[in-house]
C-alpha cells in the first residue's frame, strides 16, 4: 500500500524520469534498436496488454445496465465528448504535425478509451463512479469501432496506406484480450471468492447474514436482498484488498512501457525535439476543448456535481497503452511517440482539475 501510495502521488515525477533515463540509453544504442525491430515491438505490445489487464479487473461490468437505464440522457452527452469532439478535435489539430507517423499516432493518443486512473481520481473527487464505470465500459466497446475507423480517415487525408484489416485486428487484441481475461479474473478471483466466503461465514468478513437466517420469520425476498447485499459487501472488501497490488502492477508496466516507447524513438526525439514540444502543446488544445465542452454541457442540461465528474475525468484521462500497442502493430514504432508523451502531462491536467473541485462543486448543481 504504501509503495502504491508513494508511486501514484509521485508518479508525474516518475513518468518524467522514465523519459530522461530513456532518452540517452534508446539514443546511444539506436542501432541495436533498428535492428531488433521484431523483438521491440513484441516487447512493447506485451508491456501495453500488461499494464491494461490489472485496470480490466477492476472494471465491473455487471453494473453496465443498471446504471444505464437511469442515465440515458447523460450517457449520450457523455459520448458526444469522448467519440466525437475529442478525435474531431485530435484530427483537425494533427494536420499540423509534418511527421505523418507522428500525426497519425496523435489521433490515435485521443481516440482510445479513458484510463484506469480516471476511477481513481472520481474518487477523490467524490464523483459518481457507477456513471463513470457504465461509460468507461461503453468507451471499451466504442473504441473497437472508432478507433480503427478515425485512424484509417485520417491516414488517408494524409496519404498514408494503413489497412483497416490491420487496424482492426490491433485494437482487438489490444482491448479485448486485457478487456476478457481481467473480467474472467474477476468473475472467478472475486465473485467466485466472495460467494465461497460469505457460504463458509469467514470470521475475517463481518457481511454475514446470521441474522437473517436466525430471524423466526422473513420472507424470501427479504432473505435474498439481504444475501445480495451481503454478497457485494465481500466483493467490496476483497476488491479493495488486491487494488493496491494492481495499481501497484499497472504503474510499473506503465513506466516501463514509456521507457520502452521513448528508447525506441530517442534518436529522432533528439534530432527534432520540435516533435515533442508540438505534440505536448496540441494535446493541451484538446485538453482545453474537451473542458470547455464539459462546462458547456454541464450548464446546458444542468449536469449534477457527482454527474459531471464522472463524465470529465472519464474524457480527459486516456489509455495511452492501448494507443502505443495499436500505433506499433498497425502504423509504426514512431506513431507511438505520441502515446509515450502524452502520460507526461495527463496527470497534471487531472490533478488540476481536481483541485478545482471545491470551486466546481459551489457553482454546479449537487
Amino acid at each position: 500500500m504504501r509503495i502504491t501510495e508513494h508511486l501514484r502521488d509521485y508518479l508525474l515525477l516518475y513518468v518524467i524520469i522514465a523519459i530522461v533515463i530513456a532518452l540517452p540509453i534508446g539514443y546511444y544504442n539506436a542501432e541495436f534498436f533498428k535492428t531488433h525491430k521484431e523483438l521491440i515491438k513484441e516487447t512493447i505490445i506485451s508491456l501495453a496488454i500488461i499494464t491494461l489487464y490489472p485496470s480490466m479487473i477492476q472494471l465491473r461490468s455487471e453494473k453496465f445496465v443498471d446504471e444505464f437505464r437511469g442515465k440515458v440522457k447523460e450517457t449520450i452527452l457523455a459520448l458526444i465528448i469522448i467519440f466525437l469532439i475529442a478525435p474531431l478535435t485530435a484530427m483537425f489539430l494533427a494536420g499540423f504535425i509534418e511527421h505523418k507517423s507522428v500525426a497519425i499516432g496523435f489521433v490515435a493518443a485521443n481516440s482510445v478509451p479513458a484510463s484506469s486512473a480516471s476511477i481513481a481520481y472520481i474518487l477523490l473527487a467524490e464523483g459518481n463512479i457507477e456513471f463513470a464505470t457504465l461509460l468507461a465500459v461503453i468507451s471499451i466497446i466504442g473504441a473497437l469501432f472508432t478507433v480503427p475507423a478515425y485512424i484509417g480517415w485520417f491516414a488517408k487525408s494524409v496519404s498514408v496506406n494503413v489497412p483497416i484489416a490491420v487496424l482492426g485486428e490491433s485494437v482487438g487484441l489490444a482491448l479485448l484480450t486485457p478487456f476478457i481475461l481481467g473480467q474472467l479474473t474477476r468473475y472467478y478471483l472475486i465473485k467466485g471468492r466472495a460467494k465461497k466466503l460469505l457460504r463458509i461465514g469467514h470470521e475475517s468478513y463481518p457481511c454475514t447474514v446470521k441474522k437473517v437466517i436466525q430471524a423466526d420469520k422473513i420472507s424470501i425476498s427479504e432473505f435474498l436482498r439481504h444475501m445480495e447485499a451481503a454478497l457485494e459487501c465481500v466483493q467490496n472488501k476483497l476488491s479493495k484488498s488486491i487494488k493496491p497490488y494492481l495499481s501497484l502492477s499497472t504503474m510499473v508496466t506503465m513506466l516501463l512501457l514509456i521507457g520502452f516507447l521513448i528508447a525506441n524513438k530517442a534518436y529522432l526525439l533528439v534530432e527534432k525535439p520540435s516533435i515533442a514540444f508540438q505534440i505536448i502543446g496540441l494535446q493541451l488544445v484538446v485538453y482545453a476543448v474537451i473542458i470547455l465542452s464539459l462546462i458547456a454541457v454541464t450548464f446546458l442540461v444542468k449536469l449534477t456535481y457527482d454527474d459531471h465528474m464522472g463524465m470529465a475525468f472519464i474524457s480527459l484521462t486516456k489509455n495511452e497503452s492501448v494507443a502505443a500497442a495499436v500505433s506499433v502493430m498497425a502504423i509504426g514504432s514512431a506513431a507511438a511517440i505520441p502515446a509515450a508523451l502524452v502520460p507526461a502531462i495527463q496527470p497534471i491536467i487531472a490533478i488540476l482539475y481536481l483541485a478545482s473541485a471545491p470551486i466546481l462543486k459551489r457553482i454546479i448543481k449537487t
